[in-house]
């Protein structure tokens, strides 16, 4: 199946960052796009490399945000970092054009620590030809106070969708409203992290918005059971749960969210892991995570992630690829703060016990690539349904005319 994939308006128009660590003359390019002040442990390890392999030395340079359409033109044009750190959705729109290194041989002749046991290939496979492989792998993760939960006389974290409501609405009613049971970004925008809620109860349901079978698409739910997820999410503030204020929220790491953590007036949210951490530093209670309800259900939560791929244009793809394998192995991530694309790598990680969570759910979760091959973008789907119920919560649609909206525009977008 070959994969389609449309890059979002706001991404396209990513400014270019300036580059840090140029290198010396003579030092291959590594290019990756975390922030600087998240990627100081990625630096240690470049430099451990550089110490050991004089003869091929890394200048790891830090484009920010991601802006894939610059190693593109670069690539295009002949040019370009040799070894670039890639997003999972924008592998296919680099191997379309074929401006990266096919990695099948280099694999064949030097298999990497922990390469049969890789996440997320679905994601960096297209045409029948691995073009990346994949590094680094994220989830959302149910991150909750214990201190709250154990006030309100919970003991466990809520294993599915259903319970989820009952500890939430039990730990606002039992406050007086003081404290929401479950809070999450609620947002209308494109970008809002509902997005992400909404599809794992979905997919804990049986459905999913659009299905492939073979090289045809169909839409994947029924009217009845979008109807039942905009009435469960909505419930949440039709029962004062979940704070109004959240319908203009869209972003998980939101200062309201995490002030509320702070201030203990919130039980339970979600975040991937750099947001967790990042709230760690803010908030002076202890806070843990647990899988997202139903997270230990295989398919039932995202995985997302980078990878690595080597440029068409590089010189020296075989030393590249032992560059690449030492940024896929253990002794990058004592210094780096991700979680490993291998499982096997993942098990001799040591991880803080905080986040266990993502952890115990990693191995369970699936890429977006059910969906990312469809004639209608993820993007393009995430809009839809971000918009379709954020109009259920704020009373301007009523469940089942919002669920027709969806289903039409759907069909007509996979008939497109």
């Amino acid at each position: 199946m070959r994969r389609r994939t449309v890059l979002a308006a706001g991404l396209l128009a990513a400014p270019l960052a300036s580059c840090a660590g140029a290198g010396t003359e003579g030092d291959r390019v590594f290019r990756q796009f975390d922030p600087v002040d998240q990627a100081a442990g990625l630096a240690d390890a470049v430099e451990i490399w550089n110490a050991e392999h004089p003869d091929y030395r890394i200048a790891m340079e830090t484009l920010s945000p991601n802006n894939p359409q610059q190693f593109a033109r670069e690539a295009n044009a002949g040019s370009g970092p040799d070894i670039a750190q890639l997003a999972f959705t924008d592998v296919s729109f680099m191997a379309e054009p074929r401006i990266l290194t096919p990695l099948e041989n280099l694999l064949a002749a030097s298999p990497a620590e922990g390469g049969d046991e890789l996440l997320a290939t679905d994601m960096t496979t297209y045409d029948g030809s691995m073009w990346a492989v994949p590094w680094t792998a994220d989830t959302m993760a149910l991150v909750y106070r214990p201190d709250v939960l154990e006030q309100a006389g919970i003991t466990e974290t809520p294993r599915d969708w259903e319970e989820l409501a009952e500890v939430a609405a039990k730990i606002t009613g039992d406050s007086g409203g003081e404290v929401s049971g479950f809070v999450f970004p609620a947002g209308a925008q494109f970008s809002s992290a509902q997005w992400f809620p909404i599809n794992y109860y979905l997919w804990a349901h049986g459905s999913q918005l659009i299905r492939a079978d073979g090289d045809r698409w169909s839409v994947g739910v029924d009217e009845q059971q979008l109807v039942d997820a905009m009435e469960y999410f909505d419930r949440f503030f039709t029962e004062g749960i979940t704070p109004v204020a959240m319908q203009a929220t869209t972003d998980y790491g939101d200062p309201s969210i995490v002030g509320a953590l702070d201030e203990g007036t919130c039980a339970m949210t979600f975040m991937p892991p750099a947001a967790f951490r990042t709230a760690g530093q803010s908030v002076e209670a202890e806070l843990l995570t647990a899988p997202m309800p139903a997270g230990l259900q295989d398919g039932a939560a995202h995985l997302g992630g980078r990878a690595l791929g080597i440029n068409a244009n590089c010189e020296e793809p075989e030393a590249a690829w032992e560059f690449v394998k030492f940024l896929l192995s253990p002794e990058t991530f004592e210094h780096y703060p991700q979680y490993p694309a291998s499982a096997g790598t993942l098990e001799q990680v040591d991880v803080d016990p905080a986040e266990q969570g993502y952890i115990d759910q990693l191995p369970h979760a699936e890429s977006f690539a059910r969906y990312a091959d469809a004639p209608i973008t993820i993007a393009s789907l995430q809009e839809l349904i971000n918009q379709q119920f954020s109009a259920v919560y704020s009373g301007q649609s009523e469940p089942p005319a919002a669920a027709r909206k969806i289903l039409s525009t759907l069909a007509t977008g996979l008939e497109d």
